[in-house]
């Protein structure tokens, strides 16, 4: 079963008690309340971690003007970029985002890690479709049901909805080598 925006909202609207819907455009108050929230619940899901189906990696070119001080250069971020995780330097240049621009003394090209607004639901794995739909429900659960108590029911579930969806997400992978040095540094 492929996963679709509706379904999405369906499964936020059967979490807080509500009818489902059969689109987005349908002519009642749970379709609007999700249409107009599912892309904001959607983006703070994907930018609060590094999901793996939504790394993306680029090489940026460096922007003709340069910034007024404090590093020199910048980069565009790209269109899609939700959060900058890092550069390929593996930390060697200082960096900051400012806006939707990345500033640093790393020369072009630059290469960068960033989490990607992932737009087709289809590419979403299920527990981070679950953990969007839980998202989504915490948000419009006040909207709907005019209860305090109710939303906050709901962003617990999103809560732990987030924590099983993070879990699997993270042994996904070779886990990271800790260093001395590390170990060192988080003693202090």
């Amino acid at each position: 079963m492929s996963i679709s925006i509706v379904a999405i909202c369906n499964r936020a609207l059967d979490l807080i008690g509500a009818d489902p819907i059969v689109s987005l455009e349908d002519a009642n108050k749970p379709a609007r309340l999700a249409s107009r929230n599912f892309p904001a619940a959607r983006d703070a899901v994907l930018r609060a971690y590094p999901w793996n189906g939504a790394i993306r990696r680029r090489r940026l070119a460096a922007m003709t003007a340069e910034p007024e001080w404090g590093f020199a250069r910048q980069y565009q971020l790209p269109d899609d970029a939700l959060r900058l995780l890092g550069l390929s330097d593996d930390g060697e240049q200082p960096w900051r985002v400012e806006g939707r621009k990345v500033l640093t003394d790393a020369g072009p090209p630059l290469d960068v890690i960033y989490i990607a607004r992932i737009e087709d639901p289809a590419d979403f794995d299920p527990l981070l479709a679950d953990a969007i739909a839980a998202r989504l429900a915490a948000d419009i659960a006040y909207a709907l049901a005019g209860s305090s108590t109710g939303q906050q029911a709901a962003w617990q579930v999103y809560q732990a909805r987030l924590a099983e969806a993070r879990m699997a997400d993270a042994q996904e992978g070779t886990p990271a080598a800790l260093s001395a040095d590390a170990w060192l540094a988080a003693r202090r």
